[in-house]
């Protein structure tokens, strides 16, 4: 028998807050009433804020995070973090971090992903446009950490490039659980990837300031998380056990 286990719902802010605490806050209040079970930022290097033009970076200071952190484990929900800097992560343990997601461009940052899974909290990373051999090299030098996962997604709003069925076939071939991150302009494919058994799902969310967020076509706004999640909790019951059991009929005869 095969057992369908729930997966979690991680709602992405990523750096769409656009540097802006005000508007950071609103995702997170607002994210109460989808109850996702997490929710991430994304920090990236130093040198990425740094090519930023002049009032335009999405940047967040120390003591907002340590606040936010505070603020989502009291509306119980669990804090994550998209991870570029290696040096930001003894801040981001000591602020209670629950868990991380490594960037598909850092899949070979070995100092990195390393510090990471060294805090013993759950780690995913994304393997963006990385091959099952690229994926087999970055494994083959971890060991075998019992708080890694990855996350299947692919950077391409083609419907054909989202395969889904990579999902199944990861976890098969590298016996580690496999989450999906959707990137897809259609919601729909969070949906159908509820077939192949994710152990996540991540997708971003937007607010409702008429700009250009920094992960804007497949992002989700916050107006419709709560059905989104919603939606994703009734069709997983669709999935089951696997197993074909005699039943009832009950469906009701429309031919009388």
């Amino acid at each position: 028998m095969n057992e369908y286990t729930k997966p979690l719902i991680i709602a992405e802010i990523g750096m769409n807050h656009m540097g802006d605490e005000e508007y950071a806050n609103q995702y997170i209040e607002s994210l109460v009433v989808a109850r996702p079970y997490g929710l991430t930022f994304q920090v990236r290097e130093k040198e990425y804020y740094a090519k930023q033009e002049k009032g335009t970076s999405p940047l967040l200071t120390d003591e907002y995070y340590q606040s936010a952190v505070l603020r989502t484990n009291e509306l119980r929900m669990r804090f994550g973090v998209g991870l570029c800097d290696v040096e930001k992560v003894p801040f981001f343990e000591e602020i209670g971090t629950d868990f991380y997601k490594i960037l598909s461009k850092d899949i070979g940052n070995q100092e990195l992903v390393a510090a990471v899974l060294e805090t013993g909290k759950p780690v995913y990373v994304s393997t963006g446009m990385s091959s099952e051999d690229e994926v087999d090299s970055f494994l083959a030098g971890l060991g075998n950490p019992t708080n890694l996962s990855l996350i299947h997604t692919q950077l391409s709003y083609d419907d054909a490039d989202t395969n889904l069925s990579a999902i199944s076939r990861l976890r098969e071939i590298f016996g580690v659980p496999v989450a999906f991150g959707s990137h897809s302009t259609d919601v729909h494919a969070l949906y159908a990837s509820l077939g192949f058994s994710p152990s996540a799902l991540f997708f971003y969310v937007k607010g409702d300031r008429p700009i250009k967020h920094k992960d804007e076509a497949h992002a989700i706004p916050l107006a419709q998380c709560a059905t989104v999640v919603a939606e994703i909790r009734r069709l997983e019951t669709m999935i089951g056990d696997g197993v074909k059991q005699k039943m009832q009929n009950r469906i009701k005869d429309q031919s009388k």
